[in-house]
């Protein structure tokens, strides 16, 4: 792993859901770490892997968003040093009626009735700022509770692997094929003393030979999820509630389509600004 990282810091409106819409566009693009500014949002990545294609892509994708946005500075730094800043900016964030995503370095005022998720975020997606998260929390509250065996797909910082634990279930599997993301939720999972419950490997969805699972977690974009979609409702027990997020309102139709199609009946949901849930139950 790569102790050089680019601060690439590109002029973004304040309006924290285009900031967060940036930021998850740019998590797929090997970004891992975002820092605000009144004006400007820095967005950190590991030098290593940035090249020219790299950075096609990222203008191609500033140049989708009306009006454009503008790269305007691209800064070396140590890894040390904008973690400290990323550190920093974090602090607790309460979700749904019983969660408080938190950093250990933060107290947590006012938390005796609530669930409390230790998540040192480091360079992982996934600390409760993103409404894609917190529509999966707000999920697993009412369709969560309890239930074993739990698969989280793409676990990132493993929040929502932790969660599942914290509400009852007993054995939980989480995945991801990002090291850093594998080695966070780790360390996160031992930080929330959940090592009995929960296990965490790296890899893609052929690291998960087991099925029959009751509950899948899938924070995922649209196109990922659609194409895992026949996947998870094959590793779903019958009755097994699927849980997708990670999408925009106007994805939902289409990955409702590919549910039933997969044998899966889509019942209820939430939004929160331009973002969508959708639970769904095989058979």
């Amino acid at each position: 792993m790569s102790d050089v990282y680019l601060d690439i810091c590109i002029a973004v409106p304040p309006e924290p859901s285009v900031r967060e819409l940036l930021a998850f566009q740019l998590h797929a693009l090997g970004f891992s770490g975002f820092l605000e500014e009144e004006a400007t949002l820095h967005c950190f990545r590991p030098e290593e892997g940035w090249n020219d294609a790299a950075r096609s892509d990222l203008e191609r994708l500033l140049a989708q968003h009306l009006p454009p946005f503008i790269l305007t500075e691209i800064r070396r730094v140590e890894n040390e040093n904008w973690n400290k800043l990323w550190e920093e900016s974090i602090v607790p964030v309460e979700v749904g009626d019983n969660f408080v995503v938190a950093p250990s370095w933060r107290p947590v005022p006012s938390a005796e009735k609530k669930i409390v998720i230790t998540i040192d975020p480091k360079m992982s997606f996934g600390t409760g700022y993103h409404e894609s998260t917190r529509l999966m929390l707000r999920m697993m509250e009412r369709h969560g509770r309890s239930r074993s065996p739990v698969l989280d797909f793409g676990t990132g910082t493993g929040v929502l692997a932790i969660a599942a634990a914290k509400l009852g279930s007993q054995r939980v599997i989480g995945i991801d094929n990002d090291e850093w993301s594998y080695l966070n939720a780790v360390e996160n999972v031992g930080k929330n003393r959940c090592g009995g419950a929960v296990e965490i490997r790296f890899g893609s969805y052929e690291a998960v030979p087991e099925s029959g699972f009751e509950m899948i977690l899938a924070n995922l974009t649209k196109n990922t999820l659609l194409e895992m979609i026949p996947t998870f409702s094959a590793k779903l027990a019958t009755k097994g509630v699927l849980l997708c997020s990670g999408l925009l309102n106007d994805d939902r139709a289409a990955v409702e389509d590919a549910l039933r199609i997969s044998g899966c009946t889509p019942h209820s949901g939430c939004t929160e600004n331009e973002w969508t849930g959708v639970a769904a139950t095989k058979g």
